[in-house]
């Protein structure tokens, strides 16, 4: 009898229990900045104080200065403490990386997400260890302790750029620097959405694909030198985590080093590679490290990508098994891999971003190649420039032309009508069914292949449509109160409307396009809203296919209306709401309730 794969592969269990003990413990507010970090409460109370860490990235300029990560290691003089600052400084502080300085300044929260579903920074940061911002007021450098590893690292990178900058023009150089080192600070916006349309984006970013090149390439140098495939997977580990490093030690550059290395000492061993076990094992050193990287989108794409290409390859591949020609069977497998990976990417990359791109699969098939060529020409160029100059000259046209064509390809694609669509944001059931669904259908044989898929799709469509049946006597209210602003929901069936009030404050446009991201992350396409306090001619502007009323009244923060043929008063400025004169509820108090149109009362509502 065949044991479970759970059981025959430790590995495996082990990431699945700790998984399931990290989202518990997430569950339970244990990752809340409040309980991990000490510089969150000064930051609540607006406290100035003085902190003392090592510089541990790579200072970027920004505007009105530089950014830099300080892993903070004395708060005030005399309190230890071991937490990660994100540190903004004046243009004219010398910080390098590996600095020891003390900064004076008044710690901030990072902002949080004004609506629910859209990108929330804060939370970004969280997942990272980073719970607070700090401004420098005053600044003093201590001494330097850089890792020399990570210095020569970061030495390559300084000068690939510097060389870049030197051989290539813009917009090629901002490209190449993008692809080859994922530094994407020289890309134009409309690049960067581009390839966001094109299904494109995961190039721009150092992960699998880059450090799967990277490896291959250093396989191939070494086989070529003599080595034999154990030296050769040896050796070509400490230099993919140089190249990792290089690149800023993303984490999905990381993950993919840390499961290629397991590939490769697999291979050094004479032992099968267990991809299943490998994939486990590099999440599992991951989230030992950094537990809250499991919750990010990055790790979760970073994942599904990787598990869909192992999972559906084959299955996918198969299919064109009669295919002979060379070419054709490279380009099904490029195919296939691309598939594979869309199939598991779909459902998160919809959670994460309201947005499918219909276009990928053909963006992929041309420009994924092309970037396995550049890669190699990439560092050629790079290391010929010390020795013949001319050969990195030649070299920067090459790859400058084949740069050209990506970008003139990425632009047809991402122009296209169909290139990619918006689409409500799903539960998280939803997506958990769909790879149920798929694992079923694909796994199980005989009458099983078709039970476990139906009972996923049942279970599908009862949480589509049980909630609606549900709440089909009730009026919803959900209050969101963030930055000066405060906003009544007001959902009944299918209907939305919204009312807005703003305490104080001029326009603020960025506000205004998370409210409508918000719209296009809930589904909704239309709605009624009222604004009180307002800019109308600011306000209006942004708002498009849709008629927003303006209050003549800014101050008072009074709705007056017909509520179900009761006088209804929303104060938004008391955040109470009255029914014929008598107070019900307190919005802010109570930010999520519902009315019941027959039994005419108030409650508030549960999850």
């Amino acid at each position: 009898m065949n044991k479970p794969i759970l059981f025959k592969r430790p590995v495996i269990t082990v990431f699945f229990f700790y998984a399931a003990f990290l989202i518990s413990l997430d569950y339970a507010g244990i990752f809340e900045p409040s309980k991990q970090s000490v510089l969150y409460h000064f930051a609540f109370y607006k406290k100035t104080v003085i902190v003392e860490g090592k510089v541990i990235s790579e200072p970027e300029p920004v505007k009105n200065g530089q950014r830099f990560v300080l892993k903070a290691r004395m708060l005030n003089g005399y309190e230890r403490v071991n937490e990660k600052i994100l540190a903004y400084a004046a243009p004219g502080y010398q910080i390098a990386y590996g600095d020891i300085i003390s900064m004076e300044g008044r710690p901030s929260k990072p902002k949080e997400a004004d609506f629910p579903l859209v990108f929330d920074y804060g939370k970004y940061l969280a997942r990272t260890g980073i719970y607070t911002i700090l401004q420098a007021s005053s600044f003093q450098h201590i001494e330097s302790a850089a890792n020399p590893v990570k210095k020569l690292a970061l030495g390559f990178r300084k000068d690939l750029l510097k060389k870049t900058d030197d051989y290539f023009k813009k917009p090629y150089s901002g490209l190449f620097k993008s692809l080859i080192i994922g530094d994407k600070a020289a890309l134009e916006p409309q690049t960067k959405e581009n390839f966001a349309d094109a299904g494109l984006m995961h190039v721009l970013v150092v992960s699998g694909l880059h450090v799967g090149f990277a490896g291959g390439l250093l396989l191939t140098v070494f086989k070529i030198c003599g080595f034999s495939l154990k030296k050769a997977s040896l050796l070509s580990m400490p230099f993919i985590f140089l190249y990792v490093i290089s690149t800023g030690a993303n984490p999905p550059a990381l993950r993919a080093a840390i499961m290629f290395s397991s590939v490769l000492i697999a291979l050094a061993l004479d032992r099968e590679p267990l991809i299943y076990n490998s994939l486990a094992l590099s999440a599992l050193l991951i989230l030992l490290f950094a537990p809250q990287q499991l919750f990010t989108a990055s790790f979760q794409l970073s994942y599904a990508a990787t598990a869909g290409i192992i999972y559906f390859y084959r299955k996918i591949y198969s299919v064109f098994g009669n295919i002979k020609n060379a070419v054709l069977r490279f380009f099904t497998g490029v195919f296939s891999v691309t598939v594979s990976a869309q199939i598991a990417l779909m459902p998160v990359c919809l959670y994460y971003f309201a947005k499918i791109s219909l276009i990928s699969f053909a963006a992929n098939i041309i420009i994924v190649p092309l970037i396995g060529v550049i890669m190699p020409l990439g560092f050629a160029f790079y290391f010929s420039a010390f020795i013949f100059p001319s050969l990195s000259f030649a070299l920067s046209k090459i790859i400058s032309f084949m740069l050209h064509f990506i970008l003139v390809s990425v632009n047809v694609f991402a122009q296209s009508g169909f290139s990619s669509f918006n689409a409500a944001k799903p539960p998280v059931l939803h997506i958990v069914i769909f790879f149920l669904f798929f694992l079923a259908i694909t796994h199980f044989n005989d009458r099983k292949r078709f039970i476990f898929p139906g009972i996923c799709l049942i279970l599908s469509f009862l949480n589509i449509f049980a909630p609606a049946f549900a709440d089909k006597d009730k009026v919803i209210y959900s209050v969101y109160d963030r930055h000066n602003v405060t906003v009544l929901r007001i959902k009944n069936g299918s209907s939305n409307s919204f009312i807005f009030y703003r305490k104080r404050g001029g326009h603020d446009k960025y506000y205004i396009d998370s409210f409508l991201r918000f719209l296009s992350f809930s589904g909704i396409k239309k709605a009624e809203m009222s604004f009180i306090g307002f800019k109308e001619s600011d306000t209006a502007r942004q708002i498009k296919n849709a008629n927003p009323a303006f209050a003549k009244t800014e101050k008072t923060g009074i709705v007056d209306m017909n509520f179900y043929e009761r006088g209804a008063k929303f104060d938004m400025a008391g955040g109470k709401i009255y029914i014929d004169g008598n107070a019900v509820l307190e919005m802010k108090k109570n930010p999520s309730f519902y009315y019941h149109l027959k039994k005419k009362t108030f409650k508030i509502k549960d999850g």
